[in-house]
């Protein structure tokens, strides 16, 4: 039986964990502190012990409110606009289902790539980003009957959600390496 502290979570399912106490013999002797990852499923959650006394190896730092691992995100999938040579666009899907006019989530250079190719596309739709870093898309009545704008303005980890102005497609494969986000 081994007794921790739970250090981290990783999305792989593993759990690390600061080994405090240990009914396993070490080789080299001692209880010194070890961390371990091992599998979520091999760990038992159990409260601390009140009062525990001073200098007692449990009494390191207390424990953390364990937590279930994040879904793992949905992969990053290569996209073009429908009907175009733009892209690729490395972008992760909002939703479950992948609809033509589906939101994706882009990383700023990417965004910013979207925005200089529908600039070479004159089709009555722009874009620009705000100095705090919104993005603005505008269009005018050619594009969709009366003209309009939607501001998209950065996520926690600065990723734009960026759909329903025109369809998504998926970027052809080539055979030539994956582009980064």
């Amino acid at each position: 039986m081994v007794e921790g502290v739970v250090h981290s979570f990783h999305p792989t399912g593993r759990i690390t964990v600061d080994v405090l106490r240990s009914s396993r013999p070490r080789e080299t002797g001692g209880t010194g502190r070890t961390r371990y990852a091992v599998p979520a499923h091999s760990v038992t959650v159990v409260p601390a012990p009140a009062g525990l006394p001073a200098g007692d190896p449990g009494d390191a730092a207390p424990s953390p409110t364990p937590q279930a691992p994040a879904p793992a995100a949905p992969p990053l999938e290569l996209l073009t606009v429908d009907g175009t040579q733009y892209g690729p666009y490395p972008g992760q899907p909002t939703t479950a289902s992948r609809p033509p006019y589906g939101t994706y989530l882009f990383a700023g250079e990417t965004a910013q790539r979207i925005v200089e190719d529908l600039h070479r596309d004159n089709c009555g739709l722009t874009a620009a980003f705000e100095p705090d870093g919104t993005l603005t898309l505008t269009w005018d009545a050619t594009y969709r009957g009366e003209p309009g704008a939607e501001r998209v303005t950065p996520d926690a980890q600065g990723r734009y959600a960026i759909g329903g102005l025109w369809p998504w497609d998926n970027w052809p494969e080539t055979g030539e390496p994956t582009p980064q986000p």
